[in-house]
C-alpha cells in the first residue's frame, strides 16, 4: 500500500525555502515528492491518503548526541532538576524516602547547584541525617559528579583512604572526612555497588525514553549506554535493545557509539555486522575531560572563579594517544567528549596525526569552549561537531564567573563554527538537557538562559534554517547515510517530523512552544499528537 501526504507544507531541507507539495511513501521510502497533480498519479483507491490540514513538514528530526538508557532512568526516577532551592531537594529526597522499604535505593537525577541560591554542594551528612537505612545517590545533572550518603559509601568499601583515581576527585573537608562528593571517574566507585540492572530492566527504560523521544518529533538518536552497568554491561544492553526492536515495540533509529572500556566487547561481538534498521554501531567513545559545572572541564588557564585549577583530563596524554591509535587499528572513527579548550586543542592534534580511515568522520562531543587556535585545528581534520544548544540556557550567565568575561565570549561558538565550514549537529545530552528538539532550535537562535530573558553573545546564533539543518541534512553526515536520510527526496527515508505551526513564520520567541502533531519512522506514524 502506498501513502500520499497532502495539504502541509514540506521543507525538503536539500536547500533553504525548498518545498514541495505533496509526498508519496512506499515500503517506507519516498516514491515521489514533488507537485500534488503528479503525486495523486502514484494512488489508487485502496491507498492511504493522509491529509495533514496545513501541518509543516520536515525530514525527520535526530539528536545527534543522547543516552537512552539514563533518559529512561530519569524519566522512572526522583527528577531534581526543576527544583530551584537546597532545601527544596532535601525535603524532596526526604518524602522520597518515607515510600521507600528498608534497604531499598534512593537513587535521585539531576540536582544543579548553579540555579540554588545557596550554592552549596549537599553533604554526606545531611543525607545521613535523612536515612541510615537507604543507600542515598543524588547525581548531578551534568552526570559529572554525585553525592552519596554514608551507607552507599559503605557498601562500596571506601574509606579515606581509597586512593583517587586518575580523573576523578574524592571529596573531604580539612579534616579528611568524606563529604559525600564524587567527581568524573570516582563515581564509579560508588556506581558499581549499585543494584545489578538485567536485560529487562534495560528494555524497560529503552522503551520509556524511545516513546518520550518520538513525543518530541525524533525520528533517530545517537546514543552512549554500553559501558555503563555493570558487569557484562555491554552484553545486557545490546540485548536489551534487540529485544526491544523484536518485540516490535515502537521503532526508533538508534545509532551506537561505543565506549572503549567495551571495545573488546564490541570487537568480539559476532552479531555486530548483522544489518539491523534500527540499531547499528559507530565510531569509539573516550573521555578527554570533565564538565564546566564540577570545574573538571580542562582549560588552558585556570578557573576565573577558582585559580587553584584548570580542571581534569581523564587521561594521561600518552593513554589519550593509545587510545586513538586503538581505533585507527580496528578502522574506527573517535567520538570523544571534551569541554574545555585544552581538551579541544590536545583532541584535536592527536586526531590530524592519527587520521581515520573510517567512512564515518570524527565527533567532537560538545566543543564548549572553543579557542581561535582550536577553529584552526578544526579545519584541517573531518570532523563534525556534536553540540548541545541548550547548554547554552542552563551554562549563562554563572559560567561568566567561572570561566571570565574574556573566555565567555568563546563559549558555543555555534556560528563561528558554522562559518568556518565545520558542520555543526544539534543534541541534547538527554537526560543532561530537555531532549526537544524545538527547544534546542529556539537555544540556537535565541541564545537566552532560562535564568534571565538576554541573550548572550548573540552573534554566535544560528539561523532558524541552520538550527534545522543541524538536526537533519547535517546528522545524516555523522552516520554516513547522507544519501538515504535527512532530505525529503526521491528514495530517502520515509522519516517525517510534522509540526503544528511553521518555526520559519511564528516568532522566534515562540519556537519553542511548537506543538509536534505526528512523528513519522519509514512510513509509520509513531507518535500523534492526542489533539488529533
Amino acid at each position: 500500500m502506498r501513502i500520499l501526504m497532502i495539504n502541509g507544507t514540506f521543507y525538503t531541507m536539500v536547500d533553504f525555502e525548498d518545498t514541495v507539495e505533496a509526498i508519496v511513501i512506499e515500503s517506507g521510502n519516498i516514491l515521489y515528492a514533488g507537485n500534488r497533480q503528479e503525486a495523486e498519479s502514484y494512488i489508487e483507491s485502496t491507498d492511504k491518503i493522509i491529509d495533514l490540514q496545513g501541518a509543516t513538514v520536515f525530514p525527520g528530526f535526530v539528536d545527534n548526541h543522547v543516552h537512552l538508557v539514563w533518559l529512561g532512568e530519569k524519566l522512572d526516577r526522583l527528577d531534581l532538576s526543576g527544583i530551584q532551592s537546597r532545601q527544596a531537594v532535601l525535603e524532596a529526597i526526604e518524602k522520597k524516602v518515607k515510600t521507600l522499604q528498608p534497604g531499598e535505593w534512593l537513587i535521585a537525577e539531576g540536582f544543579n547547584d548553579n540555579q540554588w541560591d545557596d550554592t552549596r554542594i549537599i553533604d554526606r551528612l545531611e543525607l545521613d541525617a535523612i536515612s541510615t537505612k537507604h543507600p542515598i545517590v543524588l547525581t548531578r545533572v551534568c552526570r559529572h559528579a554525585l553525592v552519596a550518603n554514608q551507607l552507599a559509601i559503605t557498601l562500596a568499601g571506601i574509606t579515606r583512604e581509597t586512593p583517587t583515581p586518575i580523573g576523578g576527585y574524592i571529596g573531604k573537608d580539612d579534616s579528611g572526612r568524606l563529604t559525600g562528593y564524587f567527581k568524573d571517574t570516582a563515581q564509579e566507585l560508588i556506581k558499581r555497588s549499585e543494584p545489578e540492572k538485567d536485560v529487562a530492566y534495560l528494555k524497560r527504560m529503552i522503551g520509556l525514553s524511545i516513546d518520550h523521544l518520538v513525543s518530541k518529533g525524533l525520528v533517530g538518536g545517537d546514543t552512549e549506554d554500553l559501558s555503563y552497568f555493570g558487569p557484562e554491561s555491554y552484553k545486557k544492553v545490546t540485548a536489551a535493545f534487540k529485544a526491544h526492536i523484536q518485540e516490535n515495540r515502537t521503532p526508533f533509529k538508534t545509532h551506537a557509539l561505543v565506549h572503549h572500556d567495551v571495545l573488546t566487547d564490541y570487537l568480539s561481538d559476532p552479531s555486530k555486522s548483522q544489518a539491523l534498521s534500527y540499531y547499528t554501531f559507530g565510531a569509539m567513545k573516550i573521555f578527554v575531560d570533565g564538565a564546566f559545572g564540577g570545574r573538571t572541564a580542562w582549560l588552558n588557564a585556570p578557573y576565573s572563579d577558582d585559580d587553584t585549577t584548570s580542571g581534569l583530563y581523564i587521561h594521561e596524554e600518552a593513554e589519550l594517544e593509545a587510545l586513538i591509535k586503538t581505533a585507527r587499528k580496528h578502522h574506527l572513527a573517535l567520538a570523544a567528549h571534551t569541554i574545555g579548550d585544552r581538551a579541544i586543542e590536545t583532541l584535536v592534534k592527536l586526531l590530524k596525526q592519527y587520521p581515520s580511515t573510517s567512512s564515518l568522520p570524527d565527533r567532537v562531543i560538545h566543543a564548549s569552549l572553543v579557542s581561535d587556535k582550536a577553529i584552526g585545528l578544526m579545519q584541517d581534520v573531518p570532523i563534525v561537531l556534536d553540540v548541545q544548544p541548550l547548554f547554552v540556557s542552563s551554562d549563562f550567565p554563572w559560567i561568566i564567573d567561572r570561566v571570565g568575561e574574556k573566555r565567555a565570549r568563546q563559549l558555543y561558538r555555534f556560528n563561528t563554527l558554522t562559518q568556518s565550514g565545520i558542520p555543526i549537529l544539534g543534541s541534547s545530552d538527554g537526560p543532561i538537557e530537555d531532549v526537544s528538539p524545538l527547544k534546542g532550535i529556539a537555544a540556537f537562535v535565541n541564545r537566552r538562559p532560562i535564568y534571565d530573558e538576554k541573550s548572550y553573545t548573540k552573534e554566535e546564533a544560528l539561523t532558524v534554517y541552520q538550527a534545522i539543518e543541524s538536526y537533519t541534512k547535517k546528522s545524516a553526515i555523522a552516520t554516513h547515510t547522507e544519501a538515504t536520510r535527512g532530505q525529503i527526496k526521491t528514495g530517502y527515508a520515509a522519516d517525517f517530523t510534522i509540526l503544528a505551526a511553521n518555526p520559519f513564520h511564528v516568532n522566534t520567541d515562540d519556537l519553542a512552544d511548537i506543538a509536534v502533531d505526528m512523528t513519522i519512522i519509514d512510513g509509520n506514524i509513531v507518535y500523534r499528537h492526542p489533539a488529533l
